[in-house]
C-alpha cells in the first residue's frame, strides 16, 4: 500500500554497518524535480528533495559493493516518514522526515552503462566444479568429489 519507486542520484557513499548479525547498508539520494514551463517551453529547475534509503541482508551487501556517490539510481521499497521537532533558536519546530526501506535497487540506465558481475557463492561454485567434473571424468584434487546419486537403483528395488 505504501510502496514507492523513485529515481535519483547518490549523494554519499553508502554507510556500511553489522546490526544483531545482520548486514544494513544506508545512503541518501536527491530526486530533482523538472517540469518544462508551458508559457516559455524551457525546462525549469523545482528544487531537489533528499531520502534516506536503508537496505538490509543480501541487498545491502550488493549495494555496498556497487553504488557509489554521484551515481543514478532506482529504489523501490516501503515509504516511512517520521516527525521530529528541531529547536530553531527560540522557537521550535515540526518536521516530518521521509526514508525508504528498500526491497529493490538498482543503477538508472538511461543515464549510465555498467557492466553486470553475477556473484556465486563458494557452495554454488563448488557444485557447478563438481558437475563439470563429472561430466568429463576429470576430477581435480582441489574438488570433493562425491558421486550423484543414481536414482535407477532405486527404481529397480
Amino acid at each position: 500500500m505504501n510502496d514507492i519507486t523513485i529515481t535519483g542520484n547518490v549523494v554519499y557513499d553508502p554507510d556500511r554497518r553489522e546490526v544483531s548479525g545482520k548486514t544494513w547498508v544506508t545512503f541518501r539520494i536527491g530526486h530533482n524535480h523538472r517540469y518544462r514551463d508551458l508559457a516559455s517551453g524551457e525546462w525549469v529547475e523545482g528544487g531537489t528533495t533528499f531520502i534516506e534509503v536503508s537496505c538490509w541482508r543480501s541487498l545491502a551487501e550488493n549495494v555496498a559493493a556497487s553504488i557509489v556517490r554521484g551515481m543514478p539510481v532506482i529504489v523501490t521499497g516501503r515509504l516511512r516518514s517520521r516527525e521530529a521537532t528541531v529547536e530553531t533558536g527560540e522557537s521550535s519546530v515540526r518536521r516530518t522526515y521521509y526514508s525508504i526501506e528498500a526491497e529493490s535497487v538498482g543503477v538508472d540506465l538511461r543515464f549510465t552503462a555498467v557492466a553486470a558481475r553475477p556473484g556465486k557463492s563458494a557452495s554454488v561454485q563448488r557444485q557447478e566444479d563438481v558437475a563439470i567434473a563429472e561430466a568429463t571424468g576429470l576430477v581435480p584434487e582441489s574438488v570433493p568429489y562425491a558421486p550423484a546419486h543414481d536414482f535407477r537403483e532405486d527404481e529397480a528395488a
